[in-house]
């Protein structure tokens, strides 16, 4: 998909996006797997680097706990909500939002965290954009990364492969291929696994059922996402997480 095509292709996602109330915490039903990947890593990090920072959502809950955050996204519409919901959450001082096209564009700083999560499978040189991380992560630095699995349940029954191209996914990953691409780049492995089931899969896939995100809330969250943990012992996972550390080459 051309960058052209992209950028169209996000623009018209977050066309009609609304300004958000307040920080999520760590029982949020959308980010609640990607706060409990990254909060054994927050402590002494500084620096935060968000590729594909869309409305800023998880951006706003780093900048609540003290960090100071640089948020990269290719969508203009998604960056100018981010930037008015910072000012209305007071958070503009500790968060940037840079409008543009990772990997075309990446900042001269070095981060203490780089956010890769949900991005690289829209890349279409994925070793390239890891290298390029690689050269703004401090040295020890961490990297996490979130993309969805080819072993997938749905995927790989055939219900997934319009919704692929629908939102620009070029490939999947099971933790083999993406863990030797990371290490290829220069980092060492700390820690994979699974994130996301079958049930958060459908939730987060089907427009119809994607309406009932909205009501998924406090005890809810939890229980929903106890019995999705469950799923995925019975038919494996449907999104994968690693996390990895810079070192030298």
């Amino acid at each position: 998909m051309s960058i052209k095509n992209r950028i169209k292709l996000y623009e018209a996602f977050h066309h009609d996006k609304h300004l958000q109330k307040k920080v999520i915490n760590d029982d949020n039903f959308t980010y609640r797997e990607l706060i409990r990947i990254m909060k054994p890593y927050l402590n002494g990090i500084t620096t935060v680097l968000d590729i594909g920072s869309g409305v800023g959502t998880v951006d706003f809950y780093l900048a609540s706990k003290g960090k100071q955050v640089t948020g990269i996204e290719i969508s203009k519409n998604a960056t100018d909500i981010a930037k008015m919901n910072a000012i209305s959450l007071n958070l503009d001082k500790e968060i940037t939002f840079i409008n543009a096209t990772f990997p075309n564009r990446i900042p001269k700083k070095k981060y203490d965290l780089v956010i890769f999560s949900e991005v690289i499978e829209h890349l279409e040189d994925d070793a390239k954009a890891l290298r390029d991380i690689w050269k703004i992560v401090k040295p020890g630095g961490i990297l996490i990364i979130t993309t969805p699995s080819v072993n997938a349940p749905l995927y790989r029954l055939g219900l997934l492969h319009d919704f692929d191209k629908r939102v620009g996914h070029l490939r999947r990953y099971n933790l083999d291929n993406l863990s030797n691409l990371v290490i290829r780049s220069g980092f060492q492995i700390l820690k994979t696994g699974s994130h996301e089931g079958i049930l958060r899969n459908y939730l987060f896939t089907n427009n119809f059922a994607g309406v009932l995100l909205k009501f998924i809330r406090w005890k809810i969250s939890t229980i929903i996402s106890l019995f999705d943990f469950a799923l995925i012992q019975l038919f494996g996972s449907s999104n994968i997480y690693l996390v990895a550390r810079k070192v030298s080459k």
